[in-house]
């Protein structure tokens, strides 16, 4: 399903305390007990939400008392808990040394350059304009290319996937090379004059030289992971549920995202409890108020299979402040919700022009996956109340989402 530009937003104070039941539709069991349910998730929301609050959230997941907690909650509910660290390179031009049977080249990083140490023979290979390499045994080479028509990250992909362990392209005319390759590249991909291009040719004619490729990250870079569960379902297809570790500009009091953190805990509960089809990709996302540095760490890194496999993303921030709800959702996705809040009995409905440029779920939904954006935007104190209707909004929205139809069913 592709998604629109443009999302739809839904408002309310509030939902009601105790449970709802589908317009028409007979409460099944007492409805006393259905109360006292609402009661114990409450206090399980609060309390761990109160638990998160206290914990350092200043630094990223990867080192603070937060990134512990989250592994150890996710995997006491008995998913699949793991920690994936991640370095998230700055715009900026990454520092290289680059050296070839021990001599200093001079060489500028690409943009989104993979950094680290390199070392193998040096090789020649080519592309060509219809961006077809040619030649072949690049395994494990740092392999030396002209600049043409073809882009710099369709060069660096074809060339990772032929095995290279690093690329240098030299200019095809005088003066130095800059350039972007758009998105984050598995291998080291430098440039250097063509001068030096043309020297490195002549040296490639006399023998193999060794080269050695050393990338620095740039200014700015940051250090983070990101927490994950995975519960797998009957279908393959998947659902991925988000929320930020970090706080909207660095702002930790009241809990950060606490509240957020909880809701989580709580979905990946429920979704047990009803027997989700779809497995389900719990994520708590480090970075997102830097610029959505994690989410998009995190597709970047997924294969094309995997990415192929996620069916919508239930996203969610500062969702317990005691401020108006906002849900923002897709398009194609807004008729379902309508209807799903007019079964529930509740006063909400979706309007227009709310949810993108809001939050990690916009990284998804640039590459066509459908959304559901639940916030209380703002500053305020985390609220039981605001909280527990977040979480009977958000589960809402993840039946919803459990129950349309995928495209596979394996």
């Amino acid at each position: 399903m592709a998604t629109a530009a443009c999302g739809a937003a839904v408002q309310s104070s509030d939902l009601p305390q105790a449970m709802v039941v589908a317009a028409g539709d007979e409460p099944q069991g007492d409805l006393s007990q259905a109360i006292a349910g609402d009661r114990q998730l409450r206090a399980s929301l609060m309390a761990d939400a109160a638990r998160l609050a206290r914990l350092d959230a200043t630094s990223s997941l990867r080192s603070s008392t937060l990134g512990d907690a989250l592994v150890r909650s996710i995997d006491a509910l008995g998913l699949d808990a793991e920690r994936r660290e991640f370095l998230a390179l700055g715009r900026g031009l990454p520092s290289v040394s680059l050296r070839v049977d021990g001599d200093f080249v001079l060489a500028a990083g690409m943009i989104y350059s993979a950094v680290g140490i390199v070392e193998g023979p040096l090789r020649q290979a080519d592309v060509n304009d219809e961006g077809v390499l040619r030649g072949s045994d690049y395994d494990g080479a740092v392999v030396l290319i002209a600049r043409g028509v073809t882009p710099f990250r369709v060069i660096g992909r074809l060339l990772e996937d032929a095995g290279a362990a690093a690329v240098i392209v030299y200019n095809n005319r005088p003066g130095w090379l800059y350039g972007t390759l758009s998105q984050p590249s598995g291998i080291p991909v430098v440039s250097v004059t063509e001068e030096a291009g043309e020297d490195l040719v002549e040296r490639l004619e006399r023998g193999e030289p060794q080269a050695m490729v050393d990338v620095s990250p740039p200014q700015r870079s940051f250090e983070g992971a990101n927490v994950i569960g995975h519960r797998a379902g009957p279908l393959r297809r998947q659902i991925v549920v988000a929320t930020p570790a970090d706080a909207p500009l660095g702002d930790y009091s009241n809990g950060g995202n606490a509240d957020g953190l909880a809701l989580l805990l709580a979905l990946a509960r429920h979704a047990d409890e009803v027997g989700a089809r779809h497995s389900i990709t719990f994520v708590a996302f480090d970075g997102t108020h830097r610029g959505y540095v994690g989410s998009r760490w995190y597709l970047a890194h997924l294969s094309d299979d995997e990415r192929a496999t996620i069916d919508s993303v239930l996203a969610f921030d500062r969702p317990g402040r005691s401020r108006p709800l906002q849900l923002g959702v897709s398009d194609e996705l807004a008729p379902l919700i309508n209807q799903r809040l007019e079964a529930d009995g509740t006063d909400l409905r979706v309007t227009s022009d709310f949810g993108m440029g809001r939050g990690d779920h916009d990284i998804f939904a640039a590459r066509g996956v459908p959304y559901v954006f639940l916030t209380r935007a703002g500053p305020g104190e985390i609220s039981a109340d605001h909280l527990l209707s977040a979480f009977h909004v958000a589960a809402a929205a993840l039946e919803v989402l459990d129950g349309i139809d995928s495209t596979a069913t394996n």
